[in-house]
């Protein structure tokens, strides 16, 4: 097969059977410490705290005045305020990852994590066609995610 980064990603980890590898190293092999521990922080939340406050308060106000428009048959007005309303709901469901927790602008841990999985994922696929025996032993065995590791059920040595 020729040369890709999944086969390197591959290679670092058939060389390190049972250890746990971040997937920033994998990215960057050659960063070193540094760089994976600055890369492993993450970035600043996309909304911090003071703006789920304010967004809330200004849910708050919408709802209000959503409420008074009604009683008072202003149809035009309660729609401006629903639209403005669904529009910051909408920002804060893009602001919110799985489970509510919220997202992280320039989270490298998470950039590495989905990009060394897809590289791996991508050369397996490819493996499924030269070498379909090797692919599928590599599927049971190496697991991705923020760190990935090659765990075999016995040890096997590689020529790498």
């Amino acid at each position: 097969m020729p040369d890709a980064k999944g086969l390197r990603d591959l290679h670092t980890l058939l060389s390190r059977p049972g250890d746990d590898v971040p997937a920033v190293r994998l990215l960057d092999p050659a960063g070193g410490e540094l760089v994976v521990a600055a890369r492993r922080m993450g970035g600043d939340d996309v909304l911090d705290e003071e703006a789920k406050s304010s967004y809330r308060r200004r849910l708050a106000q919408l709802d209000e005045e959503i409420d008074r428009a009604v009683e008072l048959g202003d149809d035009r007005r309660a729609a401006e305020s629903d639209r403005e309303r669904a529009a910051l709901l909408e920002e804060l469901r893009a602001a919110a990852g799985l489970g509510g927790r919220t997202r992280r602008l320039g989270d490298e841990a998470e950039r590495a994590r989905k990009t060394v999985t897809a590289r791996i994922r991508d050369t397996l696929r490819k493996l499924d066609h030269a070498h379909p025996e090797l692919a599928a032993h590599l599927r049971a065995t190496v697991s991705t995610g923020s760190t990935c590791r090659y765990q075999p059920d016995t040890t096997i040595s590689w020529r790498l």
